[in-house]
């Protein structure tokens, strides 16, 4: 029984499977507005004291962002989000920091594909073009994390010892 709530034939109910997945899902997204955050204070505070229309120091600024929202996200998602399956060992810290640098690689690309095509040709001024780049990269880049993280990182382990 536990805080995990009544099990049928040792078995989790499917209700009880929805609303865990429900629950995490929602930590997720709260981890993610503090990331959101952490990242676009980063990414704006860099563009009002050095603005530019460089791609390479757009990417540079928002790697920048990206690494230090990415620390924040897994303090918060190993201790939070993922706590009662997180183990904390290495080869979890190794698959999460692999899963962060294809995150930075995914937010950079999409930042800098949106902001030349999708949005610079649209005459927005400059900081509005930036962010709406910035919304699409983060909105993209946190679904794929999220099941990174999910069925890659954070996997709970079967009584077999098989994920």
């Amino acid at each position: 029984m536990g805080n995990r709530g009544v099990q049928m034939g040792g078995q989790m109910s499917v209700s009880m499977v929805v609303r865990g997945t429900v629950r995490r899902y929602t930590k997720f997204l709260l981890v993610g507005l503090m990331n959101a955050t952490v990242d676009l204070v980063i990414l704006n505070g860099l563009l009002l004291l050095f603005p530019t229309r460089s791609s390479f120091w757009l990417s540079a600024y928002n790697s920048f962002g990206v690494i230090c929202a990415i620390a924040n996200s897994y303090v918060w998602n190993r201790l939070w989000t993922f706590g009662d399956i997180a183990k904390g060992v290495r080869s979890e810290r190794i698959k999460y920091g692999v899963s962060a640098i294809l995150n930075i690689a995914l937010n950079d690309v999409i930042l800098v594909w949106a902001s030349r095509y999708l949005i610079f040709d649209r005459s927005l001024p400059f900081f509005v073009s930036s962010n709406l780049a910035k919304g699409v990269a983060m909105f993209v880049s946190s679904s794929v994390s999220y099941g990174i993280m999910r069925l890659f990182v954070f996997r709970r382990e079967h009584r077999s010892g098989k994920p």
